[in-house]
């Protein structure tokens, strides 16, 4: 007899289903297993969900390896890498942005399969906050992380849904150690079509403007010059966002305009210049994202390093255009606890 994927009893798809006797006898061992450790969590660490639902083409960089809803909160297991070509664990502890990359694909998931928006459509971030709360190990999570997330506000055009709001949490073994929130707006092929034209397409070689070389990676945290996403204007020191796209470890899959992602670095790496500190994480961050960054126009970014509030704030305009603004706290020393972090 052929061996059936999933269960024999219901023909769900499912690879431990509740109606199988003997595979309820499984979970529930696993549960008992992590109840002994101090925490209880449901879901499974086992493989990705598909690659789809977060944007995402290969499968090693999809974050998130399973997902349910209870009682109106969506929850989904998160699976960080311990090791990665661009975001590398700084003192055994998680990067900022991999921490926000993992709240992103979260809220990607859910826009998908909680609240219907099709695949074809782009899941556009119009807000995006998150604060670290307590640093992440790479030595200390064990099929225990967890991202939480509810719905807090829905509005529709048309019978359409047009704008969607959530609050989300990262949790370790139950405690919280980041938290965030975000306002998303799906936008299906036909709008896109109307704001996006087609000579905006993805290029194939770092775009740098007359006058402009690519910083040096020492002044930004960097050791190779792919991994540099700014380039300076030799006349006055202005930058400009300047990624290489053959940096596959950013851009994973073709994409006519720069990702948050990648804005997200290049603020970091702006600070770092701006402040002459190198090692600079995030510890929070808000952003707003008001228009696109394209790739054959670079925009510039303005850093307003001199704070007595302890906030960051940085500004991406094109031709006097703001396309983005953020509000960053960081420190140098992110694996110190918040009490014995300095406050630069």
């Amino acid at each position: 007899m052929n061996q059936v994927d999933g269960c024999q009893f219901c023909r769900c798809l499912a690879t431990y289903c509740s109606c199988d006797p003997g595979r309820s006898e499984v979970l529930e061992k696993r549960r008992i297993g992590r109840v002994l450790r101090g925490f209880e969590v449901s879901l499974s660490y086992a493989s990705t969900v598909p690659r789809q639902l977060v944007h995402r083409r290969s499968p090693a960089d999809v974050l998130l390896t399973d997902y349910e809803t209870v009682d109106g909160t969506h929850r989904a297991a998160v699976q960080l890498p311990t090791s990665h070509r661009m975001f590398v664990p700084v003192r055994r502890t998680h990067d900022s942005l991999m921490i926000a990359e993992a709240l992103r694909q979260a809220v990607s998931l859910f826009c998908h399969v909680e609240h219907d928006v099709p695949l074809d459509h782009v899941v556009y971030i119009e807000h995006f906050r998150f604060d670290i709360l307590d640093l992440l190990s790479v030595d200390d999570i064990d099929d225990s992380l967890v991202a939480e997330s509810i719905t807090t506000d829905r509005t529709f055009e048309d019978e359409s849904l047009d704008n969607l709001k959530l609050s989300a949490r990262l949790l370790n073994r139950g405690q919280v150690v980041a938290s965030g929130t975000a306002s998303v707006r799906p936008i299906g092929p036909d709008v896109y079509s109307k704001v996006r034209k087609p000579t905006m397409a993805d290029p194939h070689f770092r775009y740098l403007p007359a006058g402009t070389e690519v910083v040096e990676p020492a002044g930004v945290g960097r050791l190779d010059p792919a991994d540099v996403v700014l380039a300076r204007h030799t006349s006055d020191g202005t930058l400009v966002v300047a990624p290489d796209p053959r940096n596959l470890a950013m851009f994973d899959h073709s994409v006519e305009y720069l990702p948050g992602v990648t804005m997200l670095e290049a603020a970091r790496q702006a600070l770092r210049s701006a402040t002459g500190c190198v090692g600079l994480d995030f510890t929070s961050l808000e952003v707003r994202f008001l228009g696109f960054a394209e790739w054959a126009n670079p925009c510039t970014v303005i850093v307003d390093s001199d704070t007595t509030d302890g906030i960051h704030r940085i500004q991406f305009e094109h031709d006097g255009v703001v396309l983005s603004a953020m509000s960053v706290t960081a420190t140098p020393e992110p694996w110190l606890p918040l009490s014995d972090r300095s406050s630069r």
